[in-house]
């Protein structure tokens, strides 16, 4: 992920991102005929710098096809995503925001925490609906590999219906160096594969997990999968060939939150 900037686009979005990621919010352009008395009452509480919406640059920048409703953010990536050191160990110096899920102390790590892992996932769709479920399923952050994977884009954010503003994004460099380290941490890696033999539903998922997401065509590289504790599948009807990445997760998500008091009625 080489860009730093990422330009979002609706009102709902723009909200969320006030509301939960303010700092990574550089501007925030409003046409003239913007009006929403909750984003105005927000930015001038907040401070973020505006600029009119005019049919140059920022518009360009986002899909023709989107509803963007008279207001863009322009957010940083830097600010939006965390480095997985500062992630898992804490901030080096200063304390972190007690927005997205941050903690002084890094990750609290125990056998109701999981996390994510996106392995060279393209579709940004899948991305996005991937991030929703991670936040509804009570996951503790999505870690998203730097090379030949989706970046987290405008489209992105308005398929996670702006649940990449509430729960951690975490950059990471080589994805199997990071599956190493978190087994040295006490975590149990599950790589979701449709031709396994074995099936989640008999999984008891009593220790720190990882789920791994593999490509949309291949499905998890080789030296991952060899990493991987187990390769577990979703049980579906005969008729159906396989479920797509984002389906697979979310099901993959709901078995583990059924088995831990994560999500509160």
């Amino acid at each position: 992920m080489t860009q730093d900037k990422v330009y979002i686009y609706g009102k709902h979005a723009v909200v969320e991102a006030l509301q939960y990621a303010p700092k990574a919010l550089k501007k925030i352009f409003l046409s003239p005929q913007a009006t929403d008395a909750k984003i105005k009452e927000l930015i001038n509480k907040l401070g973020v710098p505006t600029a009119p919406l005019a049919s140059g640059r920022e518009l360009r920048d986002i899909s023709g096809s989107e509803a963007h409703q008279g207001v863009i953010g322009l957010m940083s990536l830097r600010g939006l995503m965390r480095q997985y050191d500062e992630f898992i160990n804490g901030p080096a110096s200063s304390p972190a925001s007690p927005n997205r899920g941050e903690s002084q102390g890094g990750l609290k790590i125990n056998n109701d925490t999981a996390l994510v892992l996106l392995d060279e996932i393209q579709d940004p769709h899948n991305v996005g609906a991937i991030i929703r479920s991670a936040a509804a399923f009570g996951i503790s952050g999505v870690l998203i590999p730097e090379h030949n994977q989706a970046p987290i884009t405008g489209a992105v954010v308005k398929v996670s219906a702006g649940m990449a503003f509430r729960i951690p994004l975490v950059a990471i460099g080589n994805i199997n160096n990071t599956i190493r380290d978190l087994k040295k941490r006490g975590f149990w890696v599950y790589g979701l594969d449709g031709s396994s033999k074995k099936s989640i539903s008999g999984e008891s998922f009593d220790a720190p997990t990882i789920f791994i997401l593999g490509n949309e065509a291949k499905g998890i590289r080789q030296k991952t999968r060899e990493l991987c504790d187990a390769l577990v599948s979703i049980p579906i009807d005969s008729k159906c060939e396989s479920l797509n990445v984002a389906a697979s997760a979310a099901v993959a998500l709901y078995a583990w939150s059924a088995k831990h008091d994560i999500i509160k009625s």
